[in-house]
This record gives C-alpha cells, structure tokens and sequence, in this order.
C-alpha cells in the first residue's frame, strides 16, 4: 500500500514537471507524420511548412514554458509567506503575497493554487505591475505549514509546469460567525432562572414568619401585632440571583463548518448568559470567555472523526450544580456523535436542546428529467445531505432532544 502510495505520488510530480500537454503531443505527432511521411512520398508545398510551424511551435511553447518556470521559481523561493495572522472562514481576503507573474515574458500565463492547508480558493490580483494573492478559506483550522503550488503555461494550452513552494509559517482559520436574525436567541439561552428554596435571601419582603431573637424591629409587623398579638416579622423570598441556564459543547463532524459558525455567534454575542461555560471536542478544560470558546472551536477540526468523545471529560471538570442543562451544537450530518449525546443527556438528565447549522438554504431543487440527466452534467453542489438532516432531526426530537436549524448566511431558523 505504501509502495502504491509512492508511485502515484512520483507519477503526480512527474506529469507536472513534463511540459507537453496532451494536445502537444497529438499535435507533434501529426506534425511529425506530415513532414516526415507524407511530405517525403509528396511535394506538398503547403501540408510540408504547416508541419514544420507546428513543430516550432511546439517547441518554442515548450522552451518558454520551462525557462519561465525556473525564473518564478528562483523568484518566490526568495520571497516570504506573507500571511496574515488570522483568516475567516467564506471571507475573501489580501494575504499580501506577491510576485511578478512573469510579466515581461510572451506567451505565458501563471496561476496559483493551495495544496496545504486543502480547501482554500485563491485569486490573483494585479496592483502596481505585480499579482497579489487574496484567498477564500472554506474550513476553520490552525496550520503551521503552507505550500503553494504553481503554474506556469502558454497561451495556447500546449505546455504546462508545475512545482510547490512550502514555508514554514504559522496560521489560524476562525470560523465565519452565523448573522444573528431576529428572535435568534432562545429562551434557555438567554438566562431563564427559577427561585431555589436553598438560595440565599436577597428577594423582595414579601414573606412572614415569627419574630425571632435578633430580628430587625424594623421588620415587625405592627398592625398584625395590634390586631392578633402575634409578633410577626417580615422576611425575603430565597433566590439566586440569574445564572447561565445552559452549559454549551460543540460536537465535531463532518460538515459542521455551519454549526461551528452558529456557536461563535452565540458566544460572541452572548447569548450563552454572562457566565459563559463552552467546551469543544478536544479540549481539556471548558472556556470561561469568548476568545478561549473560540479558540476551542478552530482546534476542533481535527476531532471530527472523534466527535462527542469530550464529554464525559467536559462533566468530570464541572460543578454538578451547573450541570442541569446544555446546548448542544451538532453537524448536519448523522454519525457516532449522536448516540454519544443521547446516552450524555440520559446519564445526566439534563434539559438539553441541539442546534445545527448548515449553509444552504431554500428547498432542494426538482431532481433533472431524464433529459436534462443526458445532455448537462448533474451539479455535484446541490444539497444532496437534505433529506439526510430531516432524518438526523426526526432521530434526535424522537430521543426527546428538541432541534434547532440555523442558517449561518441569513440567521434565519429553518
């Protein structure tokens, strides 16, 4: 398997260090045949000379492309990362790298792509005679690597180079925060408390016991006293003052850029109380303020394969007095996480509620006639995963788990 590995790996590198492209090579080919068959058996004054420009042409795509490839790549080894601290996740941004894109030289077109981190789209912008880098990242995550990758080749599609570029740098990638629409905020996520019998007594007076040694006189009932003979005092009602309702964890999984979005609105807006208590999957120790709540949502990319797995450790480190309920924030997408929830929220016996959030919106389109299916490649994008979230919906409401459908775009509930 390894060995396998290996070979398709040196075959990738190869097929981009080879500059002919495959219409060079069926066009070598015929030019070839032309000149050295054809034209040798026939006097063909016109087929004979077109033979001969294709090869040159050919040739000359393929020596531009070369020299020009080894004049980039002996600019940008030089040049620095030159990234930003911090990206955002759907946040096209100026990372202000820059190079010359080989200007000066005909024929040539260079482009640039990400081969690490994966999932980031990257745009070339001309400023001051020079192509300047902006990237879209799709996926949170925090990096210490960076290799580009690029490409160099001729106006005409028949030669292309290739070749990666790594530095050594560090970056972050936060997740885009969910717009908070209006009504966002649920009742249990903005601190609805109840009177507790063993709270301490700072209410209104507005109950009556009697009169004990020690009491304030100002306290004692006057007019019941004239009228009863019992000395009666006035006394408050027990309560604790608000307190955070939920305790909040994010659950890592496929697909939950939407739902790590959601979380970083409710944290950042507050909508988790003042006491904040958010843990993420891969943390060891809940996060008490939004920047260390957001900081435990970038690392968690990593733990989506293993989602849920923190939260028998997120209990063991908590008070059991705040664990009565939590907020859960799930991907849209049905896996081993759910049962590891389900079997959390029934150990406990919390009042729990989920919210997921996804980034497509609308209903799914009508699927194509039969065709629309021959003539036009069906549309890999459409939510294929749609029918997939009402069925995780139905399964977690059916365990008792209300469900909560954010739209991270719009902050719109589904």
């Amino acid at each position: 398997m390894v060995h396998t590995t290996s070979m398709r790996q040196f075959t990738a590198r190869l097929r981009r260090l080879f500059p002919l492209r495959v219409g060079a090579l069926v066009l070598l080919l015929i030019a070839l045949g032309v000149v050295f068959l054809w034209s040798s058996k026939e006097a063909d004054f016109l087929l004979y000379p077109a033979g001969l420009v294709a090869m040159g042409l050919v040739g000359a795509c393929a020596l531009l492309v070369t020299f020009g490839t080894l004049a980039l790549r002996a600019e940008v080894k030089k040049l620095a990362a030159g990234l930003p601290e911090s990206l955002e996740t759907l946040s096209a941004t100026g990372t202000g790298f820059r190079f010359s894109g080989l200007r000066g030289w005909p024929l040539l077109d260079v482009s640039l792509s990400w081969v690490a981190p994966s999932g980031i789209e990257v745009g070339l912008e001309t400023i001051d005679a020079q192509l300047c880098e902006v990237v879209t990242a799709k996926e949170r995550g925090r990096y210490t690597r960076v290799v580009r990758r690029f490409t160099v080749d001729d106006v005409f599609g028949l030669c292309r180079v290739s070749f990666d570029v790594a530095w050594d740098a560090a970056l972050r990638i936060a997740p885009a925060a969910a717009k908070q629409g209006a009504e966002l905020a649920a009742g249990r996520a903005q601190g609805e408390t109840l009177a507790n019998p063993a709270g301490r007594a700072e209410g209104d007076l507005v109950e009556m016991r009697q009169y004990a040694h020690g009491d304030s006189m100002r306290h004692v009932l006057w007019k019941v006293y004239a009228r009863t003979r019992k000395l009666l005092v006035r006394m408050p009602e027990r309560a604790l003052s608000p307190g955070p309702v939920s305790v909040a964890f994010f659950v890592a999984g496929p697909d939950d850029e939407a739902s790590a979005g959601a979380a970083r609105l409710y944290v950042e807006a507050g909508l988790l109380g003042a006491d904040l208590l958010f843990s993420a999957d891969g943390v060891s120790a809940p996060a008490r303020s939004a920047r260390d709540a957001l900081e435990q949502l970038v690392d968690s990319k990593v733990q989506r394969a293993r989602g849920g797995d923190a939260l028998d450790d997120m209990a063991s480190q908590m008070d059991p007095a705040r664990l009565t309920s939590c907020l859960f924030f799930a991907p849209p997408v049905d896996g081993p996480w759910r049962e590891k929830v389900v079997g959390f929220v029934r150990r406990h016996q919390l009042d729990a509620s989920i919210i997921i959030g996804v980034d497509e919106g609308g209903e799914a389109p009508p699927p194509p006639s039969r065709l629309q299916s021959w003539l036009f490649r069906p549309d890999e994008t459409l939510d294929v995963a749609r029918p997939t979230l009402g069925k995780l919906r139905a399964a977690l409401e059916a365990e008792g788990l209300p469900v909560t459908v954010l739209h991270r775009g719009t902050g719109q509930v589904l």
